[in-house]
């Protein structure tokens, strides 16, 4: 891994701050993520399937909902079950964040 240092404005910091928290993520996930989605060969299924490119990664929660003018995510859901697909895996760094708690609290009890 390499470190790297970032220009950002203090009001986009703050908001993605309050983003990673409230989706229990970190900045540095959500980047990595993001460099992923777009430096993937194929990217340009998020243009043609939204539901595809959400399932791949390719596209957030709320942009999928944007874009297929869902109500929210229980609209998705049922977006997904219409066109018989799966539901989608939390983010690996959702998974790992998971673990930890679950591994805190078994240690707790």
């Amino acid at each position: 891994m390499k470190n790297t240092t970032m220009n950002l404005p203090d009001e986009l910091v703050a908001r993605v701050r309050a983003y990673a928290a409230q989706n229990r993520t970190t900045m540095t996930a959500i980047v990595r993520e993001h460099f992923q989605a777009i430096t993937e060969p194929d990217r340009e299924i998020s243009d043609q399937d939204p539901l595809l490119a959400y399932l791949k990664g390719l596209l957030t929660r709320r942009e999928v909902v944007r874009r297929l003018g869902l109500r929210d995510y229980a609209d998705l859901l049922v977006a997904l079950g219409d066109a018989d697909l799966p539901m989608p895996l939390p983010p690996a760094h959702e998974i790992e964040n998971q673990a930890a708690t679950f591994v805190k609290l078994w240690r707790m009890g």
